[in-house]
């Protein structure tokens, strides 16, 4: 069951994780990388599959007692458990509706269902959407006319929807990313 903080439980967020279990999480990309090239494949910690916050972050001190010795090493651990502490503080998310229309693609999105915009107090830009299975969907329009705040403790929301702040996304920026997603696997499948 994932965490939901008590003022988010009047929402009906995640609830593929409520019903199934499971926990969702943000974060840092390039710090899990340079934390999962020290590893083996078995041990990297992509933060999938687990059921609590707990349970990662016992597999995170799990892993990183092996650098126990190794200070430069075992303090990337550290500076990695601290950022996805900082990151997973969901007393900190957005909480948004989504208004507009739904969008039936694999990662879509539904008019009148409720999601968690994550962010952080020390830097609380729009990083993405998080829906009810887990993944953290990025290419979403920030606008105002699709989009209702319910919860907004930093800021964030409010500053990606009215002010264009960073990281939002209109509907031309996206509809362009997507020409330019779709023509580079076209030439990849001609170069095939």
């Amino acid at each position: 069951m994932p965490y939901i903080p008590k003022q988010h439980e009047k929402y009906d967020l995640l609830p593929f994780k409520r019903k199934n279990g499971g926990e969702v999480f943000e974060y840092p990309s390039r710090l899990l990388e340079k934390v999962n090239s020290l590893l083996n494949p078995e041990d990297y910690l992509d933060p999938y599959g687990y059921k609590s916050y707990e349970e990662y972050f016992e597999r995170v001190d799990c892993v990183s007692k092996q650098f126990k010795d190794n200070p430069d090493k075992y303090d990337l651990f550290v500076e990695f458990k601290k950022v996805m502490l900082e990151m997973n503080c969901k007393e900190d998310w957005s909480v948004v509706r989504y208004i507009g229309p739904d969008d039936d693609n694999l990662f879509g999105v539904t008019n009148g269902k409720v999601y968690y915009w994550p962010t952080r107090k020390s830097n609380p830009v729009y990083s993405g959407v998080i829906d009810d299975e887990e993944y953290t969907a990025y290419l979403y329009p920030t606008e105002n006319d699709l989009w209702e705040i319910l919860e907004d403790p930093t800021g964030m929301a409010y500053n990606t929807i009215y002010n264009n702040g960073k990281n939002s996304i209109s509907r031309k920026k996206l509809q362009f990313v997507l020409e330019q997603f779709k023509n580079a696997v076209e030439v990849d499948e001609k170069q095939s």
